[in-house]
């Protein structure tokens, strides 16, 4: 599958149906921002998104990075003082100990098997030692759940092109062999709780408290952080 035509159609004609990652952005930041808090850390983003999380990282002052292999999304950042690259996951385009933090949300369930192994090696080499990656997938996702038929050529594909399901121990042991220590490893719903109804914030709520129970309803996220060490 071309992954990269999904992500041309969403950054070029509906970019905003990221904002739904908004407040698991907004937590992974403050994730990160309560492991350095005075100090300014070099950071890198794979898969920009809307840069919601760049954004948010520039804001407080760090040196931010990003990685996309659309050219558009990259351009886009520039404007704000952005450094990004035009890349890939399996061939990172930066040096070696480059980054105190790398962070990709929702990208690993995206590679195959060679990618992920390859992805996670590049990882590790633009770390600086004690370096924290971060990041989340979809938690235990049955893939067949989203498989859809192209009425045109009718070819069956993941329509956001995953083609990984992690549960904890998959994605211990995953981390763990890419010689990664394993400092946080938690599943989480990201609900909206900036809606303003009793009844909004009562659903965002009781879905938070699902996501940490690991409750499908809740289409709960594995949460991670791990440090190379």
């Amino acid at each position: 599958m071309n992954q990269e035509k999904i992500w041309e159609y969403f950054q070029f004609n509906a970019i905003e149906r990221f904002d739904a990652a908004n407040p698991r952005l907004k937590f992974i930041f403050e994730k990160a921002l309560s492991l350095f808090r005075a100090a300014q850390p070099r950071v890198m983003n794979i898969g920009i998104g809307n840069g919601k999380l760049e954004m948010q990282c520039v804001e407080q002052g760090w040196e931010t990075f990003a990685l996309d292999p659309c050219e558009t999304a990259v351009e886009r950042l520039k404007e704000y003082g952005i450094q990004g690259q035009v890349g890939y996951i399996e061939a990172i385009p930066y040096t070696d100990r480059l980054f105190d933090v790398v962070f990709a949300s929702e990208v690993l369930e995206h590679l195959d098997d060679k990618q992920l192994e390859l992805g996670l090696q590049e990882i590790k080499r633009v770390l600086k030692t004690n370096g924290y990656f971060i990041g989340t997938v979809p938690f235990n996702e049955n893939l067949l759940d989203n498989e859809v038929v192209c009425p045109e050529c009718g070819k069956v594909f993941h329509r956001w092109g995953h083609l990984q399901s992690f549960d904890k121990l998959k994605m211990r042991v995953t981390l763990k062999n890419a010689g990664f220590e394993i400092i946080s490893l938690e599943t989480y719903a990201f609900p909206d709780f900036t809606r303003k109804s009793i009844t909004d914030k009562s659903k965002s709520l009781i879905r938070w408290v699902l996501g940490r129970l690991a409750s499908p309803i809740s289409y709960p996220n594995l949460f991670f952080i791990v440090q190379k060490v």
